[in-house]
């Protein structure tokens, strides 16, 4: 399901710390480091998705300014569309 919200987020946010095809493991990293240019935090991000009933995701780890997504495997195709 990582691999499903990359495909469809990549063209749009930096995805950090993929193999060599390409792929994530179970979790993906977004950068949202270029976000502070407007004056929005990694916080704001993941507050917004609490807003939206998402589980609070994992900030600024490994790398400070990253938002670290986890969906399980138990996700539906449309809950993951949501995201």
């Amino acid at each position: 399901n990582a691999n499903y919200i990359k495909a469809r987020l990549e063209e749009h946010y930096p995805v950090l710390y993929t193999g060599q095809n390409g792929r994530c493991a179970h979790e993906m990293i977004l950068d949202c480091r270029q976000f502070k240019k407007a004056g929005i935090e990694v916080e704001d991000i993941a507050k917004r998705l609490m807003d939206y009933g998402y589980h609070a995701p994992t900030v600024s780890f490994p790398v400070a300014g990253t938002l670290m997504v986890e969906p399980t495997e138990r996700e539906s195709k449309e809950e993951l569309d949501r995201f």
